[in-house]
């Protein structure tokens, strides 16, 4: 709600001005910077692992096209989820939080005559964007790398057009799983100004997520496994993401209340 200050100070614009504003001046700052730039090395990065080992792996019994395409897809695709994802989420968090964090810069927007909220909130919907923009790169590459492998390794069964609806189906799920992670990320790395305290909780998580993402019992639950879950065989896809948007929100909730409560000066 817009209202006005002391005599002289600038009103408060309403909520919705004030975070298209701020949303607009993240859009400025991650302009040229190494978190735009990773939203195409990362995903670039597993498709040439993956291409890679497919062009070196021993032939088999060409498989037919479809199930070919099926193969790459899911293979770029359970990479980027379970290993990749997580990782790239940590450091465009914390590299998203270092342009505030880095010369005390909290000081000066918080003198701004905007509402405290829409800062972390801009911080939350940049990172899910550049997160989105990394998913569309990968679908868009998973093609692209289908072509390379139908000219270098031919006897893989690769023909005909990439399977769509599958890449922007299982890239959606996965998208949405992230909301958790990408609301966990934020908080932690707007939360704490080291460099190091956002990368390295990540990382660690990340890394249990190797055995805790394989159990049957707890791998569905746990954020950082939430992406490659919805692609398992017989997974309830619906639950996880019911799951991953709820918890997104009473964390993103919990993170406002504190950020509001904090003091970043």
């Amino acid at each position: 709600m817009s209202g006005a200050g002391p005599a002289g100070a600038p009103a408060t614009p309403p909520f919705p001005v004030a975070l298209w504003r701020t949303l607009h001046a993240e859009r400025l700052k991650l302009r040229g910077t190494l978190a735009l730039w990773m939203c195409v090395v990362a995903p670039a990065l597993v498709v040439a692992v993956v291409v890679l080992q497919l062009v070196f792996s021993e032939l088999g019994r060409p498989l037919p096209p479809e199930q070919a395409w099926t193969r790459l897809s899911m293979g770029v695709l359970a990479l980027w989820s379970f290993l990749m994802l997580p990782l790239f989420v940590t450091l465009e968090a914390a590299l998203l939080a270092q342009l505030e964090h880095g010369g005390n810069q909290w000081r000066r927007l918080l003198a701004l005559p905007l509402p405290r909220e829409v800062h972390y909130l801009a911080k939350l919907i940049a990172l899910f964007g550049l997160l989105a923009a990394a998913q569309a790169v990968v679908v868009v590459l998973i093609p692209v790398a289908g072509a390379v492998l139908m000219l270098c390794k031919p006897g893989l069964g690769l023909a005909g057009a990439a399977p769509w609806p599958l890449l922007l189906a299982v890239a959606a799920k996965g998208l949405l799983a992230s909301l958790l992670v990408v609301a966990l990320h934020t908080w932690i790395a707007l939360r704490w100004r080291s460099f190091a305290v956002a990368c390295g909780t990540g990382m660690g998580a990340t890394v249990m997520g190797f055995l805790i993402g394989q159990s049957p019992r707890y791998g569905s639950w746990y954020p950082w496994s939430l992406p490659v879950q919805t692609m398992g065989e017989g997974s309830d896809v619906g639950r996880i993401l019911a799951f991953s948007a709820i918890a997104a929100v009473l964390v993103t909730l919990a993170g406002l209340w504190e950020f509001r409560r904090s003091d970043h000066d």
